[in-house]
């Protein structure tokens, strides 16, 4: 539902995502909602696989920077699922 951006954090010194809603969205109500829910829903969980939200605002989230890996190299190195 929105577009996501690697940008760096000038204040602290790091990288990280910022989820944005697309303009066409950014004015319609029940889709910002939804977009706030997100975010309540992002801070209030705790898990090392889940990114960490840092900021919120009208149409846009600030969020930990996770790098990303080849899909399923995790499970190939760690376990089989057969």
């Amino acid at each position: 539902m929105g577009e996501v951006w690697k940008a760096r954090d000038t204040r602290l010194g790091r990288i990280v995502a910022i989820k944005v809603l697309p303009s066409q969205f950014a004015t319609e109500p029940d889709r910002l909602r939804r977009f706030e829910e997100e975010a309540r829903a992002i801070a209030s969980l705790n898990h090392p696989h889940i990114c960490q939200i840092y900021d919120v605002g009208p149409g846009y989230l600030v969020l930990e920077y996770i790098e990303a890996r080849r899909r399923g190299g995790h499970l190939r190195r760690t376990a089989s699922l057969s």
